[in-house]
């Protein structure tokens, strides 16, 4: 059976990251470990066997500006699970998020918020949120974003709000 271990990137991890984790572009993992840098925000990598094979960021919005505060309701938010293909189902985006709420626990935060998509490519991680007592908000919504690996693509997908009190 394999070990799973989950840590904060380090500055030493990168060059392990960005190779181990192609699904996403090298700048995505360089601007995660900057935002960690700066404090309040984590990135945390999974580790099988000593390699990376997933990750999530979760922000503490220590900043306190409106718009932040108005989409996380004073939680801290999740950014970004994810389990490379060939590593899915065998623990890591649970150990992950287990790994998360500790942080968010020692950060004193009241709890975590997440969005999720709605269509049945979510329906794992839908199913993974329920049996770690996220609830689900009821309603969807339209999320705008931009796509930080290209550049000028901005996107609307209808999302789910999943919130886990302490």
């Amino acid at each position: 059976m394999s070990t799973i271990e989950v840590r904060r990137i380090e500055e030493t991890d990168l060059r392990a990251v960005i190779d181990g984790l192609p699904s996403r572009a090298p700048e995505r993992h360089r601007r995660q470990l900057d935002l960690q840098r700066r404090g309040g925000f984590v990135y945390l990598i999974g580790w099988m066997d000593g390699a990376p094979v997933g990750f999530v960021g979760v922000g503490m919005h220590e900043d306190g500006s409106p718009d932040v505060l108005a989409e996380s309701r004073g939680y801290a938010m999740v950014s970004d699970l994810h389990v490379e293909e060939p590593y899915r189902r065998r623990g890591v985006a649970r150990a992950l998020m287990a790994a998360l709420e500790d942080e968010v626990r020692r950060a004193g935060m009241p709890g975590v918020i997440l969005d999720t998509g709605t269509d049945e490519t979510f329906e794992a991680a839908r199913a993974l949120y329920r049996e770690l007592g996220y609830v689900d908000r009821g309603g969807v919504y339209l999320g705008g974003w931009s796509d930080p690996d290209r550049p000028g693509v901005h996107l609307v997908d209808p999302l789910t709000i999943w919130l886990k009190p302490f």
